[in-house]
């Protein structure tokens, strides 16, 4: 049933109950691309059913003002999937202005409510970021994905010493960052510099998903494989041929664990080998100057 906004407005409060089974129901339209107008009209009104929910009167659950964060935020990608991305960033910008102040208030907490808190965060951050890619602002992609990771680094220190939720979002932060600064690399005006970067960030987000390796969990595995493919063309662009070597061997591996599934991250791997058939060429032709092998 579609929640009437307009009774919100005029007084009509959903109980917590409905509340969540709204949340539910537009979560589950939005793995399904069919239901995807149906669930950004859900967000919508999950959305105003939270905002109405923080408004008051007396003290607001932390749990709503999270709930409601979750929403925008899931709002602000769902519009980016549908073609909208500009539209987008409106929510998820309000999305991670509450998770920041969700993240400080949890910061005198330990444990796992402190981890969940910080690592919201920085996942609102990195999906801001891919849609303001999206959106075609690449600077202000660049600007959120370094956001992100200082973000990590401030709060919770290096990355091991955080907690578990934490380093897979600083995982992410990396391989997000790597990625972004490889496709700069293609086209900037510091080729050389962007490349470096790009291998630097991308070694961080091995060094962290290598700790988060689980048999039994086969997105840990596919998370890896996916970085060892933007990792191998990092090196490849400056130059570390024996390294990415070593890298391709090591993702195409988990890619031959991974079958069917693992068909995004070998993709990244059959471009970083032919990145590397290129470089090879190039050298065997004599060129010695840094140049990228595209």
């Amino acid at each position: 049933m579609r929640f009437d906004v307009s009774a919100a407005e005029g007084g009509f409060r959903m109980g917590p109950d409905e509340r969540e089974r709204l949340f539910d129901r537009a979560r589950e339209c939005s793995t399904a691309h069919a239901s995807w107008p149906e669930a950004d009209r859900l967000w919508t009104d999950v959305v105003a059913a939270y905002r109405e929910a923080v408004r008051g009167p007396g003290r607001v659950d932390p749990h709503d003002r999270r709930q409601l964060a979750r929403a925008l935020w899931r709002h602000g990608m769902l519009l980016a999937a549908r073609g909208r991305a500009a539209e987008g960033l409106t929510p998820g910008r309000e999305a991670v202005a509450l998770f920041e102040e969700l993240n400080d208030a949890a910061r005198a907490a330990a444990g796992p409510q402190r981890d969940e808190a910080l690592a919201e965060l920085i996942t609102a951050v990195l999906d801001l970021a891919e849609t303001a890619h999206a959106a075609g602002q690449p600077t202000l992609r660049m600007e959120l994905l370094d956001r992100a990771v200082q973000v990590g680094l401030h709060t919770a220190g290096p990355p091991p010493a955080a907690g578990p939720r934490t380093r897979e979002a600083m995982g992410t932060a990396y391989h997000n960052q790597a990625t972004a600064l490889l496709e700069r690399a293609r086209t900037g005006p510091s080729p050389d510099a962007d490349a470096r970067a790009a291998a630097l960030a991308a070694s961080r987000a091995c060094e962290l998903r290598q700790r988060l390796l689980d048999p039994n969990r086969p997105l840990s595995l596919w998370e890896m494989a996916n970085t060892y493919g933007i990792y191998a063309q990092c090196l490849v662009a400056i130059g570390d041929v024996d390294r990415a070597r070593m890298v391709l061997d090591l993702g195409n591996r988990f890619v031959a664990v991974l079958g069917p599934a693992g068909e995004q991250p070998a993709a990244r791997l059959r471009a970083a080998a032919e990145m590397l058939a290129r470089r090879q060429a190039s050298s065997r032709g004599g060129r010695r100057r840094f140049s990228p092998p595209w």
